[in-house]
């Protein structure tokens, strides 16, 4: 089988798996409590639920220490076996009976096997032509462009998980062996962190035997999917028309309107895009919440405070620039419809529900902290972020230019000139055009454009008494003027919440929303009928399409990935081969070490040759396990841009080790060539010794995998002198 198609039966079934317990699950359990809410809500609730039992259920077991696969299975069926104990104790035995009967009749030969199968399949024909049929016939349409939807997805972000099969982001490593510590029982292993994605991540690997590394390459592809249908739900949900929330997803899908940076995260399976997800259902909820005129339904206030709860609750137990942006969310949606949030009534009830669901993310990190965890790093880094002056100025010029056009102040005066507001916004346009907008003038204030106009609408519809419709776009125009002035916050005095390029991908998502809400609030305007806006809604989505054909759509997003094809098609095949048992090593940089660790043992490449450096006749380097391969690249990753593509050489091996500890200048550029070239030849040496049990297992014209199969109580001693490691 090839690794393309193999990943892509991976990605299927860590899609199937995800799914089966953060949506139907959740559906499964939920149908009758949220029975009655529109389709689009429920589907967005069914998933909040879902991912929140998920995350806590991991919590609650990992400060516990008893978290394991079987804990983490019965935790899951928990929530059924209540339900069925409280819902059906009075009728078990009578459904028992009746479930069984059939089974009696065809066990005493009182009914035949094609009886029975004649049966079934007359009640499934009457399903599928009836009730079924009725309930799915309205929903074809929105199947079908949902499903375009998803095929549009995996073309622009599944293709770099198909041809790039290493991790995207050097940090990915990082979070496998945090990930990897879960199944030790030991979270938070080098501080507190928000650790919802984490949790997520080892819950797949635990209950259903995904391996770890095989996740991290690949949830990527499903946290975008489902990034982008959570978008969609919104939409459906907020528009009157029925086809412009498809309009606003294509254009933010295909559209080659962005910055490459706002689409390269998604390449990666990291915390902050995973927590994406839960930003627009807290928006609706709170949005869904205010549209209430009053607290007569008691029931349905109950049910969207919850779930905003809920989703605030996860936006902060997988990343806290996740929780800024829903933060600001909050903002917009307070001055939206300020003619309710200035009301106590309303006020107090949401208020609470946010500082619930804070409350929610931070009690387990606030346990482990008063147990004695420290924090983690990366919070103090993002602390520092926001206290910075930003990074990556590229406004800065921009900023000294007009101060110096706008003053009038004397040679060698204190006295500092006036700036405009047009002078103090030229900065922050600049950095949304560069970051945001492909560096083009006519993109930039299309997008402008566009917030102004749904601004406008919105409050059209304020006047024209259209309250609650009005708020919402007036709450999604000031959340996304929010993002722009925080795209270029230092420029304006203002603290950096978020780093400027990491701000960008949310301002980028958000347009998503603007442009298919303010083609519905335009339609809206002209065409009051419900089937007159659906057909006109279905007619600009059908010229959107036809223009974004003739005029081109967006290439699929490629990133190179932090270890070689070649090394993991070679790791995978390894896994495979030694799952049924079989102790086994692998010998490499840094990059494998966490990737197999539950699996194998990893021999730090660097460790190994400096232990046979200025070589003594006593030397001993052994492996205990009967299986070691050696990965060598012979065109080493990481090469500088002036010595890409470089091949391992006799110069290279010539070369002194690198020096120090950090693994990231030990295995990138010219550090890379020479332990590459040192192993290499290591390697052609050894084989000298040993060529029936040195073998290649593995070659392409770039890498190649060498294989030493030894007896365990008879170890191969592989310190050995070949020819470069005397520095003396």
């Amino acid at each position: 089988m090839s690794m393309k198609m193999l990943t892509l039966l991976q990605i299927g079934g860590v899609l199937a798996a995800y799914l089966s317990v953060s949506l139907l699950a959740p559906g499964l359990l939920l149908r009758r409590r949220f029975a009655g809410i529109r389709t689009s809500v429920r589907w967005m609730a069914y998933f909040m639920c879902g991912n929140f039992y998920i995350m806590n259920l991991v919590y609650l077991l990992e400060l516990l220490h008893i978290s394991y696969g079987p804990t983490l299975i019965l935790g899951s069926l928990l929530p059924f076996a209540v339900v069925a104990v409280t819902r059906f104790r009075k009728t078990f035995t009578l459904s028992l009976v009746r479930g069984t009967r059939r089974l009696r009749l065809i066990s005493e030969g009182e009914m035949g096997i094609k009886t029975q199968m004649y049966q079934a399949g007359k009640n499934l024909q009457r399903m599928s032509s009836g009730l079924l049929g009725q309930r799915m016939s309205a929903y074809w349409p929105d199947l079908i462009l949902a499903l375009n939807i998803v095929m549009l997805v995996f073309y622009i972000y599944g293709s770099n998980v198909l041809n790039v099969y290493g991790y995207c982001a050097s940090d990915i490593i990082v979070h496998n062996y945090w990930i990897n510590e879960l199944g030790n029982n030991n979270i938070f292993v080098e501080g507190i962190y928000p650790f919802g994605f984490h949790n997520v991540i080892y819950y797949l690997h635990a209950v259903f035997s995904i391996p770890t590394f095989v996740l991290l390459r690949v949830f990527c592809v499903v946290q975008t999917l489902m990034i982008h249908l959570i978008l969609l739900a919104f939409l459906r949900a907020v528009c009157k028309s029925k086809y412009a929330p498809y309009l606003g997803m294509i254009l933010y899908t295909i559209g080659g309107f962005f910055s490459q940076a706002t689409y390269d995260r998604f390449c990666a399976s990291l915390p902050q895009e995973f927590g994406m997800m839960f930003i627009f259902p807290a928006a609706y909820f709170a949005i869904a919440f205010f549209r209430e005129r009053g607290f007569g339904i008691q029931a349905r206030s109950k049910f969207n405070l919850t779930m905003f709860a809920i989703s605030i609750s996860m936006t902060l137990a997988v990343h806290f620039y996740d929780t800024i942006i829903a933060g600001l969310f909050c903002v917009g949606i307070a001055v939206g419809f300020c003619f309710r949030c200035l009301r106590w009534s309303y006020l107090r009830r949401i208020a609470l529900a946010g500082i619930i669901g804070i409350l929610l993310a931070v009690l387990p990190m606030g346990a482990a902290y008063m147990m004695g965890a420290p924090l983690e790093e990366s919070l103090y880094w993002g602390m520092s972020v926001m206290t910075s002056s930003g990074e990556e100025d590229t406004g800065e010029e921009n900023v000294k230019d007009a101060e110096e056009e706008a003053g009038n102040a004397p040679a060698g005066s204190d006295e500092k000139p006036a700036i405009s507001i047009r002078q103090r916004l030229q900065p922050v346009l600049y950095k949304v055009k560069v970051y945001v907008a492909c560096e083009k003038d006519e993109v930039l204030w299309f997008m402008l454009g566009s917030i102004a106009a749904l601004l406008l609408l919105g409050m059209l519809w304020l006047v024209l008494g259209r309250r609650e419709y009005g708020g919402t776009l007036v709450s999604i125009a000031v959340f996304m003027l929010l993002l722009v002035v925080l795209q270029g916050a230092v420029d304006l005095g203002l603290p950096q919440l978020i780093e400027i390029s990491r701000c960008a991908i949310y301002l980028a998502y958000g347009l998503g929303a603007v442009w298919g809400l303010a083609v519905d609030a335009f339609l809206f305007l002209l065409f009051q009928r419900k089937k007159a806006i659906h057909r006109a809604s279905f007619a600009t989505l059908v010229a959107a399409c036809v223009a974004l054909a003739v005029t081109g759509i967006k290439t699929p997003v490629k990133m190179g990935g932090g270890e070689t094809n070649d090394a993991v098609i070679c790791m995978s095949n390894i896994y495979r081969e030694n799952r049924d048992g079989g102790t086994w090593t692998i010998c490499s940089a840094d990059d494998e070490r966490q990737m197999m660790r539950d699996y194998g043992n990893h021999y730090e490449l660097i460790d190994f040759l400096r232990e046979m450096e200025d070589l003594k006749s006593d030397a001993s380097i052994t492996v205990p396990t009967k299986t070691v391969y050696f990965f060598v690249e012979k065109v080493p990753l990481f090469a500088d841009n002036e010595n890409y593509g470089r091949k391992i050489s006799v110069e290279g091996a010539q070369s002194a080790l690198p020096k120090g500890k950090d693994t990231l200048s030990l295995y990138a550029g010219d550090a890379r060539w020479v332990v590459m070239s040192r192993l290499y030849f290591w390697a052609q040496a050894f084989r000298r010794l040993y060529p029936n049990e040195m073998e290649v297992y593995y070659e392409t014209d770039d890498f190649v995998c060498y294989r030493v199969q030894q007896n365990e109580y008879s170890l191969y001693n592989f310190a050995i002198d070949y020819g470069y490691n005397r520095t003396g």
